[in-house]
């Protein structure tokens, strides 16, 4: 009898959850972090980049609920990139968030 991993007949099945985890887990890795500020921007950057492509993903999916993750993603990034003084690239994140919201409509 062969083991098969949850979701492993539809990938993108469990892609919300995985984008909602991934969301809780980079803040929390950011909160700690903070408290060593000489690394902790460069040791929590990449967690924010990969948060938004998975949410990238499950825009296309499923672009109700992913239009929206995707914008929370960005603006986590933006606030993270904010914190870290990345001006510009912190206002291109939110300047997408806005045109995701937009696109997702009214909740």
């Amino acid at each position: 009898m062969l083991l098969s991993f949850p979701g492993a007949e539809d990938p993108t099945r469990h892609l919300a959850d995985l984008v909602g985890l991934h969301r809780v887990l980079t803040i929390r890795c950011a909160v700690h972090g903070e408290r060593h500020r000489c690394q902790y921007a460069e040791d929590v950057r990449h967690l924010f980049d990969e948060g938004v492509e998975p949410a990238r993903r499950l825009a296309q999916h499923d672009p109700a609920e992913g239009t929206r993750e995707l914008a929370r993603s960005l603006i986590d990034r933006s606030t993270f990139r904010t914190a870290a003084f990345q001006y510009g690239p912190a206002f291109d994140d939110f300047r997408e968030a806005l045109s995701c919201l937009r696109e997702a409509g009214p909740t």
